[in-house]
């Protein structure tokens, strides 16, 4: 079988039924296959690759998990599929006692990133619910939502999401989020959490993904919204006596505005933690630091981030 390496992402895609998204984790997390990359960076797979990624997911359609055989060679991993999947005697699992739905993050993903591609508004919606019922809140926030819409906005940037399908996933995800949000109470006397987007930036989910986050931390929250001026965020601070303020950042990566908004609210608020995540967010590391704010990485760290600060 050739290794040349000369097919398209599109058409491994068809060929072994994977979606885009579950290739480029499998490659990247478990290094399953090593696709070359075109001067314009695009993924090119050989048919040897095809027929691995084939292989990986017949066993994990057969029940066993991507990290356990993603390292196996070509010739056991054949192998593996070959064997006759394991399906237990009736009597040993009575029907009231069937396992509850596979409850894997990266499962959920790519149900998800399914429905967007097909812009089925209401089989998202299912599969966050189902998501949430499975996992938890918090698992849901981290492992699949938050990746979720990583994923969308790769693959929007890459061509392989229209502009319709990533406004379809935001506005289902965004009302999805906007439910929980209101549904969730901390005590009256747990520090408050204000969290938005400075000017010029629109994009609001992981706002609010921060702000659930410090829902399920035991916060009161105060979510402001997108696009606000820094003197207006520094007003609802000092109005409400915020202990920490959590700011979403998305796109450019290059924005001499959003450095002085940025340096607007230290100065509004000297003494009050700054945290600050998004996509685009370590292209401002260098202000960040010289604010003495707290880059967030990811919603775990603002987890984290929010236990010293309730602790202090």
């Amino acid at each position: 079988m050739t290794n040349e390496k000369c097919y398209t992402m599109k058409v491994v895609a068809q060929r072994t039924g994977l979606s885009p998204h579950a290739i480029r984790v499998w490659e990247k997390r478990y290094s399953a296959v090593e696709p070359e990359r075109t001067t314009t960076n695009r993924r090119l797979y050989s048919a040897a690759d095809i027929e691995r990624l084939t292989n990986l997911h017949r066993a994990t359609q057969q029940g066993h998990s991507i990290g356990n055989i993603a390292n196996l060679s070509d010739a056991d991993l054949s192998a593996l599929v070959a064997e006759p999947a394991f399906s237990p005697p009736p009597q040993e699992q009575p029907p009231l006692q069937t396992p509850p739905q596979e409850s894997d993050p990266h499962d959920f993903v790519q149900r998800c990133l399914r429905a967007v591609s097909a812009m089925d508004g209401h089989a998202l919606t299912r599969e966050l619910m189902t998501a949430e019922v499975a996992m938890g809140r918090n698992r849901l926030l981290v492992d699949v939502i938050d990746p979720l819409m990583r994923s969308v906005g790769d693959m929007w940037s890459s061509g392989d999401l229209r502009v319709a399908d990533e406004h379809l996933a935001t506005s289902i995800v965004r009302t999805f989020l906007g439910t929980l949000h209101s549904s969730n109470r901390a005590p009256a006397n747990a520090p408050l959490f204000i969290s938005t987007t400075p000017a010029g930036q629109w994009h609001e989910i992981g706002a609010l993904l921060a702000s659930l986050t410090a829902q399920s931390a035991g916060w009161n929250t105060l979510y402001l919204g997108p696009n606000l001026p820094a003197e207006e965020i520094a007003a609802a601070a000092q109005t409400h006596g915020a202990k920490a303020v959590a700011l979403s950042i998305i796109f450019p990566g290059d924005d001499a505005l959003l450095r002085g908004e940025l340096a607007k609210l230290r100065q509004a608020l000297p003494d009050t933690p700054l945290l600050i995540g998004g996509r685009v967010a370590a292209h401002y590391q260098e202000t960040i630091e010289e604010l003495g704010a707290h880059r967030m990485e990811n919603l775990a760290l603002l987890a984290q981030m929010l236990q010293k600060i309730a602790a202090s």
